[in-house]
């Protein structure tokens, strides 16, 4: 009996004991578990602190832009072809020419961004500029690629008359200008420029671990 009982005992100590280390176990893992979620919560306060402070720097950012305005114009390339005909007469003589033209210019398009023209905003979801649609902001550069003269009469001098159509390719390429400013994909390439210069900026700035959302609003 004494034997049995003597058994019983040490099985309920071992019992315990089990219990002791198993529970010992169970709280270590715990208390790493909490360490763990604390670091996480640490790590994304820092991440939250650095997305909102760029909004500490919103003047910074709009004479940042205005200084860069001039670097800030999308390139735009075109290639058109235009075709000639040439009437002159003399002396009751008349003659006549073709000439064909093939011709690039570049636009140079970009956003007003003097002071007064656009604003620079910012909140928990980013920042948002608001501006004028793009514009073209200098004279197209026209350039002759090559040119053919099929026919020709004898009253036509034929570099005279290429120097006077290259002249009227400039008035064409000005006439085009507002409607290339107003294509999407030009938009979306100013866009571009603009937010990739403004992305480059907000990651040099003190503080700001997280470049925010950027977006564009028009007047």
């Amino acid at each position: 009996m004494r034997k049995i009982i003597g058994i019983a005992i040490i099985a309920l100590l071992a019992g315990g004991l089990g219990s002791h280390v198993y529970f010992q176990h169970q709280k270590r893992g715990l208390v790493a578990r909490l360490l763990t979620v604390e670091e996480q919560l640490s790590e994304t306060k820092k991440d939250l602190v650095g997305y909102t402070r760029f909004t500490d720097y919103l003047a910074v950012i709009k004479t940042a832009i205005s200084a860069q305005m001039q670097f800030l114009a999308a390139k735009v390339d075109r290639d058109y072809v235009q075709v000639e005909h040439i009437e002159k007469s003399k002396f009751g003589f008349k003659s006549d020419a073709t000439i064909m033209v093939k011709y690039a210019v570049e636009y140079s398009v970009g956003y007003d961004l003097k002071p007064d023209s656009f604003t620079v905003s910012g909140d928990s979801n980013g920042i948002t500029v608001t501006v004028h649609k793009p514009e073209v902001v200098a004279t197209p550069a026209v350039k002759i690629i090559s040119h053919e003269i099929p026919s020709t009469g004898v009253l036509i001098d034929e570099q005279s008359a290429l120097l006077a159509l290259e002249e009227q390719l400039h008035t064409v390429a000005l006439n085009q200008a507002k409607e290339i400013a107003n294509d999407e994909a030009v938009i979306a390439l100013c866009e571009k420029k603009l937010r990739d210069f403004l992305h480059d900026f907000l990651a040099r700035l003190p503080n700001v671990s997280i470049v925010p959302t950027i977006t564009f609003a028009y007047k």
